[in-house]
């Protein structure tokens, strides 16, 4: 029985998240109430807040989502490709993300300069995806992929800040292909070994 509650009250968290995600891609974290996301479930805010007590806990949960299909699609970009073609479909991949995902991003940037409760979210968010990046890099160094030499956490830190900053740019208006022309040239001079890129003859 404790198993049956179990899984049941996990499908009830995972049908929470993607109301809540949803909500806050339409209206915005700030316009979002508990209340709305209540209602869009059918259930009361009360019984919301028996999973979870606060909103900035359920954008918390909101982000794991999505830092977990950043991974699935992480690996996928890079399977059985190089460092340019997989960094490209890496990069296309993100692109599709942009209309959703980097107007939430730069709100919640500016909401976390002024809630600190919220900031400290951010900055756990933005160290669970770097560390999701350097133990894909390290994982990498193993195959060959990207060179022993680089510290893991330095090329994790700087493809995250390039991507974000990218993606940024492409929603303020950026065309997407230069953006992605930026990317792969950045990510494959990160990444040379003595002037030529892994796997070269």
């Amino acid at each position: 029985m404790p198993r049956i509650i179990k899984g049941y009250r996990e499908e009830v968290k995972d049908r929470i998240v993607s109301a809540a995600f949803s909500l806050f891609i339409e209206k915005g974290y700030h316009d979002t109430t508990m209340g709305e996301i209540a209602s869009s479930l059918g259930v009361t805010k009360p019984a919301l807040y028996q999973y979870f007590p606060s909103k900035e806990d359920l954008f918390t949960a909101v982000a794991e989502q999505a830092r977990a299909e950043f991974k699935g699609t992480l690996e996928r970009s890079y399977r059985g490709r190089d460092i340019r073609e997989g960094s490209a479909v890496l990069f296309e991949a993100l692109l599709r993300y942009v209309p959703q995902f980097n107007g939430l991003y730069a709100e919640m940037m500016l909401l976390g300069t002024r809630n600190e409760k919220l900031r400290r979210i951010l900055i756990q968010d933005r160290n669970e995806d770097v560390r999701v990046i350097e133990r894909f890099i390290a994982r990498q160094q193993e195959t060959g992929l990207v060179p022993r030499r680089h510290d893991p956490r330095v090329l994790a830190v700087a493809c995250d800040a390039l991507a974000n900053g990218l993606l940024m740019d492409v929603l303020m208006g950026m065309d997407p292909e230069e953006a992605k022309a930026i990317w792969v040239a950045a990510i494959v001079q990160l990444t040379l070994v003595d002037g030529q890129s892994p796997g070269t003859p």
